[in-house]
């Protein structure tokens, strides 16, 4: 019996989010779109072009989330400026449509607890959030969130969720690779979006978890990924989308290169996401077209 075991399955947030055609656009310059070839993506970054219908990038959905303080309520000690747990870090991400998110809408959340997993070097904190229509019920999607808590390991139990996916890195060379670039100011338009946490600003913040400098945030380089992989497998057509999943495993600094090398799979694609010749930055990268 684990630490953590009674409190799997537990509702940590019931609330409601909106937004409008300028907070899908921002999120999308936000993660790049534009930026460096600003004729391209213009279904991402305009809502204006003639023959152009907006869309709105599929990891926006990531942005759709409450408020975590249910984070502080588990004991791990706490950053002196916000209260959440010091080391916290994104370790992975999934996010699943059941159809194209729209420009504008409001959709409700439920996010429950899957589970607290002991990975010995620290805790692995992982939720689920069912994502609603709240005029209709309709079902839009859902995403799945892995935190990491560095250095609060040890304390017993699982270590991995019991539906946890294998994952194994094809035995050819990618089948594509699509590369982009991360501007060196990408994190002051990111921020805007709403996650204000100062390690990708703040070089003293950086240093006090754990980074050299300010690093991009974790849910920013995911969406630079997504963009990747709607170019590689979807033509940039949000319909064929189906879903993502992705671990985090070393960071990202403004101003580097990403390269997602894509392998075709039977049902969809694998991924790794690399800082050429540096460091693998996403791994056990999982795609799946729009059913």
């Amino acid at each position: 019996m684990g630490k953590f075991d009674h409190l799997v399955g537990s509702v940590l947030d019931s609330s409601t989010f909106s937004w409008d055609s300028d907070r899908a656009l921002l999120y999308a310059v936000g993660v790049g779109a534009g930026l460096s070839a600003p004729l391209e993506e213009l279904q991402f970054t305009t809502e204006n072009t003639r023959g152009v219908t907006q869309q709105v990038i599929p990891s926006f959905l990531t942005q759709m989330a409450g408020n975590g303080d249910w984070l502080k309520e588990l004991g791990f000690p706490p950053r002196d400026w916000d209260g959440f747990p010091i080391g916290l870090v994104h370790g992975d991400q999934g996010v699943s449509l059941a159809r194209p998110i729209p420009p504008a809408g409001t959709v409700h959340l439920e996010q429950v607890l899957v589970g607290i997993f002991d990975k010995g070097t620290g805790a692995l904190c992982v939720t689920e959030t069912r994502i609603t229509f709240a005029d209709t019920g309709e079902e839009l999607g859902t995403t799945r969130t892995g935190l990491f808590v560095r250095g609060q390991g040890g304390f017993g139990g699982p270590r991995r969720p019991a539906d946890e996916q294998l994952w194994v890195r094809p035995d050819r060379a990618p089948d594509l690779t699509v590369s982009l670039p991360i501007p060196q100011g990408q994190a002051l338009i990111f921020r805007l979006n709403g996650d204000r946490n100062p390690h990708g600003t703040d070089p003293a913040i950086a240093l006090e978890d754990g980074f050299d400098r300010p690093v991009f945030f974790g849910l920013g380089t995911y969406g630079f990924v997504c963009r990747a992989l709607l170019k590689g497998l979807c033509d940039g057509d949000v319909t064929r989308f189906g879903s993502m999943h992705g671990r985090f495993s070393q960071p990202v600094h403004p101003g580097e290169m990403l390269d997602t090398h894509i392998w075709h799979t039977d049902d969809g694609a694998v991924f790794e996401t690399w800082v050429p010749g540096k460091r693998l930055v996403i791994d056990r990268g999982r795609f799946g077209y729009a059913r």
